[in-house]
């Protein structure tokens, strides 16, 4: 008998209608739970024992309100930067004259910046792939989103295969 919870006692404890903890679950059992899985990867091991370290001299170095103003300053920054993007974006995008329904996601406006970019041209979805750093069939959504986002019937198949941005 292993001492740890076995795939099946979880599936147990998940189905079961008692409203306990699984550490509770693991102990009724007499059993415990696996702890996270030492990782071999010398840079992970070396990231987190750097992320230990800086973050308990943190703790012990800083007072409360400095740490609350450590954070909220760099909470601020973070909202300028995604807003400076999303302005460039939009700046991109209202030059060409192309208006939306809905807000475009991230990836979504990196497709779109790949298709402006090769405006006119056939973009294979092999290559938005590589600009996604994905699969390709995961790419097919995003241009069927974009297609629904973008007011404007500018973005259609091409005959060779691939699709095309269709700009003056």
């Amino acid at each position: 008998m292993s001492e740890y919870l076995s795939k099946e006692e979880i599936k147990q404890w998940r189905s079961s209608l008692e409203k306990i903890t699984l550490e509770e679950y693991a102990k009724r059992l007499g059993k415990t739970l696996k702890e996270e899985k030492q990782t071999r990867d010398i840079v992970d091991i070396v990231l987190k024992n750097e992320k230990i370290s800086a973050s308990v001299s943190e703790i012990k170095s800083e007072k409360p309100k400095d740490k609350i103003l450590k954070i909220a300053s760099k909470s601020v920054e973070i909202q300028e930067k995604k807003l400076d993007k999303t302005e460039k974006s939009k700046d991109i995008f209202s030059s060409l004259n192309i208006t939306f329904k809905k807000s475009l996601t991230q990836r979504e406006q990196a497709v779109l910046k790949h298709f402006i970019k090769n405006k006119n041209q056939i973009v294979f979805a092999k290559d938005l792939a590589s600009v996604l750093d994905l699969p390709t069939d995961y790419v097919y959504k995003y241009i069927k989103n974009l297609r629904t986002k973008i007011n404007e019937d500018i973005l259609q198949n091409a005959i060779k295969g691939g699709y095309k941005l269709n700009i003056q």
